[in-house]
């Protein structure tokens, strides 16, 4: 399998946004990473979104603290994935379960739900459940790889 560019072609040269590798090729600290931080923005907007849609003003503090820990979350959950601490899979797993329950929030309290707002506001929630439970499978997949590394390294010290 290949790389896959994405690119963005303005008036100059052409610009590489993102190489992203394709196919069974990229690790799952990669795709923890890619998943938490889409479902991170999914989150994000869709929260704004609750915010506006329940009177409340986006420059209020407790809202940019809420989008915050959002943010911070995320940070953490890539910086693990990173580094494969023991206990990555466990935040991973949580972080996007708590993204899920974010989105699926946002779908049980959208104001209008048959106007054409309401319904794109439900979409976006349903992909970013979506997202978030495909982030929740990665963090199962990492949290198994590192026990069968830790297996296999006990293994190796009980040979010895």
């Amino acid at each position: 399998m290949g790389v896959n560019t994405i690119t963005l072609r303005g008036r100059g040269a052409p610009v590489v946004i993102l190489k992203v590798k394709v196919g069974n090729e990229m690790k799952n600290a990669d795709k923890v990473i890619i998943v938490t931080s889409v479902a991170v923005v999914f989150a994000v907007v869709l929260d704004a979104i609750m915010f506006v849609q329940h009177g409340q003003s986006l420059t209020d503090a407790s809202v940019w603290g809420r989008l915050l820990v959002f943010v911070v979350l995320a940070a953490i959950v890539n910086g693990l994935a990173l580094v494969k601490m023991r206990f990555c899979g466990y935040a991973t797993i949580l972080v996007n379960l708590y993204f899920a329950i974010a989105s699926l929030a946002t779908f049980q309290t959208v104001n209008d739900r048959v106007s054409f707002s309401g319904v794109l506001i439900q979409g976006l929630s349903i992909v970013g459940i979506l997202v978030s439970c495909a982030g929740i499978y990665y963090g199962i997949r990492q949290r198994a790889e590192y026990t069968q590394a830790r297996i296999k390294k006990l293994e190796e010290q009980a040979k010895k």
